[in-house]
């Protein structure tokens, strides 16, 4: 009987061409890079805080009530600001 790779399978299951090769291994490594980079992204996500209104809106408020812009300057501006 004559051995065959490093484990007596020709291979398939070490090092060599088989099922288990190193595109396998490779795949594999892939794999599971991609799914840490997805879960950490999604932890990241969830742990920040949500971004809060800049307060532009109010600040827009106080220079209309202190009379320093028009009503229609307010409105204009309050329709770009998406609010």
């Amino acid at each position: 009987m004559m051995f065959r790779g490093y484990n007596g399978f020709g291979g398939c299951f070490g090092y060599g061409d088989g099922f288990f090769g190193p595109w396998m291994m490779m795949g594999t490594g892939v794999l599971l890079l991609a799914a840490v980079i997805i879960v950490a992204v999604i932890l990241f996500r969830m742990a920040s805080p949500k971004k809060k209104d800049d307060g532009s809106l109010e600040l827009l408020k106080l220079r209309y009530a202190k009379g320093e812009i028009s009503e229609e300057e307010y409105l204009k501006m309050k329709k770009v600001l998406g609010k």
